[in-house]
Order: structure tokens, then sequence, then C-alpha cells
């Protein structure tokens, strides 16, 4: 991912930019670069394609698996399952199931970092295809420029006009906000059975001081691992104003 960032920037420094390749080329080299910029969008698409595919794959695994352990918690408290033993087995289980959500969690916004990047290319790619065939222009939906604010109008990201205005609301409704929520909600339920011997009021405060840091910490990872990417990806053609 390092690597893909540095040629980001490389290629985004004026002396680059200044360099295109079909700038003063003859009839067979813009051919080229057609050919060639044809195949890496395909190239592109495919792989934005299988992260989503990835996402989706992670997201039902940790869904599931917490549902199975749910089942089986609750099956164990319905068969007899004394107090103690339960107890013992549920300090087991929602170690792992938090791991597991976690460790999800962190996967998903590494997808989200690789999709940025993905769409950005993309999004050059289609701004160099409409600038050499201006009588298309009219005919492209999706976004030709390649700034945070273009990223926000392409494919999967629900085609805004601008960047979300309530950013929390939008961040929970993702994919990734899903699992941090749940995530974070095991993480309470850990806590308040590891605390359940103290009295009601102290054992409240930790269940939702479990929730709400669980929550900030990823939320915080989040953020600064997207906006490491975005940083790193200096837009070449920003959406004009208005």
């Amino acid at each position: 991912m390092a690597a893909v960032e540095r040629d980001l920037v490389a290629a985004t420094r004026p002396e680059a930019v200044g360099n295109e390749p079909a700038a003063g080329s003859t009839d067979e080299e813009r051919q080229g670069v057609k050919e060639l910029l044809a195949a890496e969008y395909l190239l592109l698409a495919t792989l934005l394609s299988t992260t989503w595919a990835a996402t989706l794959t992670r997201t039902s695994i940790f869904l599931f698996t917490l549902s199975a352990a749910g089942v089986t918690l609750g099956l164990a408290a319905q068969g007899g399952v004394e107090r103690g033993p339960f107890r013992g087995l549920a300090l087991v289980v929602l170690p792992m199931l938090l791991f597991l959500g976690i460790t999800t969690f962190v996967r998903l916004v590494q997808l989200q970092r690789e999709q940025y990047v993905y769409l950005v290319g993309m999004n050059r790619i289609r701004r160099f295809m409409v600038d050499n065939t201006p009588a298309a222009r009219q005919y492209i939906v999706l976004p030709i420029n390649d700034d945070v604010a273009a990223v926000f109008r392409g494919p999967g990201t629900g085609m805004g006009t601008r960047p979300p205005r309530f950013r929390l609301v939008n961040l929970i409704s993702q994919t990734q906000g899903i699992v941090c929520v749940v995530s974070a909600a095991v993480a309470a339920a850990f806590a308040g059975l590891a605390a359940a011997p103290l009295g009601f009021l102290q054992l409240s405060a930790i269940v939702a001081g479990a929730f709400v840091a669980t929550s900030v910490l990823l939320l915080i990872y989040w953020q600064r691992s997207l906006a490491e990417v975005i940083e790193a990806t200096v837009p070449i053609y920003p959406t004009p104003p208005g």
C-alpha cells in the first residue's frame, strides 16, 4: 500500500503532471496510450469489485460467527448450565468474538483505502479519455475529477453530490461502522460479564465505558487511516467550484 501511495504522490508532482504521455506524441503513440489506459481501467474495475467482494465476505464471516456464538450461549443457558460454568464459557467466547470483530474492522478499513485509490485511478483515466474525445463528454455520467468530492460521487459511495453533512451518521451506516458498533457491543458485554460481581451503578459505568471507548478508538483509527491515503493522493483534476 505504501508503494502505491508513493507512486501516486510522484505522479501528482508538477513536473509529472506537465509531462503527460499523450502531449506532443504521434497518433500511434496516443493510440498506444489509450489502449494501455483501457487495460488499466479494466484492471482497476476488477480490483474494485474484488475488494467489495472481500468486504462482504469478511463481514459475513464475522456476523455468522457472532450469531453462532450467541446461539451456543443461548442453548447453554436454556440447557441448565450452572451460572459459574456458563460465565466461564462466556468469558472465553466473548474475547474471541471481540478479537474477530476488531481484526475484521481493521481489514475493512484497509480494503476501503484500496477502493479509494482504485476510484481515483478510474476517475483520472476517464478524464484522459474525455479530454482526448470531447464529443463523448456529455455521455459520461461518472466523475472525471479525482478529489475527495469526486470520489463521493463514484460507484459504491451512494453517488452523493457532496461529502456527507452528518459525518457520524454516514460512518455508522457503512459496513465498517456496523462492524464497529457490533464489536463495541461485544466489548461492553465482555466487560459487564467480567464486572458482574460489582454493584449496579459501577457495572453500568463499566459497560457504557467499554462501549464508548471501543467505538471511539476504532473510529479514530478508521479516520486517521483513511485520511492518510487521501492526503497522499494529491488531486490532479480537482472538482471546479460550484
